[in-house]
Formats: structure tokens, C-alpha cells, sequence
């Protein structure tokens, strides 16, 4: 197999949750929980198949984290514009995606490649991401998420936002 191949595969299930995420407020109700089901098999399988292929890459580090956050806040925005949870919520599932996305901005702007290149996923980000899919697909089955989850969720979206704060703010080595 071709090494453009190798990094192909693990990459191909990043863009496909960007994908699904920038199809998601189109589709119909009733397929929303598959489209969730599928992006969480592909947040597994881009790191597991560019870890088992040998496929590691700076564009896939930045690639899978990049798709799980545009994912995210793609559904709840697309949540939040239908009613379906309120908007104090929302801002507490995805406030790690939004500090992200401000922190990308800025490195930049800044022109600060190498910080953004040197980010990596922590244990708490992957908790986030998990906490954050469990609500959601609450959410899309039931209407409703219960309390406890949303305040995990929100706890570890805030904690997770405060340690990429911390990343992205540190001068570049």
C-alpha cells in the first residue's frame, strides 16, 4: 500500500464527519441518529487506522480534532435553531469547540503554525468529545437530555477549553 494511501484512509473518516456534520441540519429527523452513530465510529477509527497503518501525520492531528469540533457545533447549532435545547446549554456543550475554533483564529492570525501543530489531544478533550456525543445522541432519541449529563458535559467542555486556552496561549518553541 502507498504511503498516500495509508494516510488516505484515517483521513478520509475525518472529512467525512465534516461532511456529516455540514449535511446535518438537511437531513431528515429520522436519520440524525445513524448520522451521530457514524460520525462516533469515524472519530474512533481515524486514529485507530492512522496508529494500526502507520499513517500518522500533522494534517491528520489537526484534521481529526478540526472535524470533531465543526461536527459538534454544527448539530448543536442546528439544536439550538429548531428549539430543541436551550441556549445556555449549547454554550456549555460547546464551549471547548468554540475556544478552539477562537484559538485556531488566532494562532493564525498570529501566524503561529507551530502552536497549533503542537496541540495535542488530552485524555479530558477525548472525555469532552465522548460526553458531548452521549448528549447528543440522547438529545436526537429522546428530546431530552437528563440534567447530569448535560452538567458532565458542560464541566468537561469548560475544563477541556481552559487547558487549549492554556496551549494556544503559550509562546511558540
Amino acid at each position: 500500500m502507498t504511503q498516500t494511501l495509508r494516510h488516505a484512509i484515517p483521513n478520509s473518516c475525518s472529512l467525512a464527519r465534516l461532511l456529516l456534520g455540514g449535511v446535518f441540519p438537511f437531513i431528515p429527523v429520522e436519520w440524525r441518529l445513524w448520522v451521530i452513530i457514524i460520525a462516533a465510529i469515524t472519530d474512533f477509527l481515524d486514529g485507530f487506522l492512522a496508529r494500526l497503518l502507520h499513517a500518522e501525520s500533522d494534517f491528520g492531528r489537526m484534521l481529526d480534532p478540526m472535524a470533531d469540533k465543526a461536527f459538534v457545533l454544527m448539530l448543536v447549532g442546528t439544536l439550538l435553531a429548531e428549539g430543541a435545547i436551550h441556549p445556555l446549554w449549547a454554550l456549555g456543550i460547546a464551549t471547548r469547540d468554540l475556544a478552539v475554533l477562537l484559538g485556531v483564529i488566532v494562532v493564525v492570525f498570529q501566524r503561529r503554525w507551530q502552536t497549533a501543530c503542537q496541540m495535542r489531544p488530552s485524555w479530558l478533550g477525548k472525555c469532552t468529545t465522548a460526553a458531548q456525543f452521549a448528549v447528543l445522541l440522547v438529545l436526537v432519541v429522546w428530546g431530552e437530555t437528563p440534567m447530569w449529563l448535560l452538567v458532565l458535559t458542560t464541566t468537561l467542555s469548560t475544563a477541556a477549553a481552559v487547558g487549549y486556552v492554556r496551549g494556544y496561549s503559550l509562546p511558540e518553541r
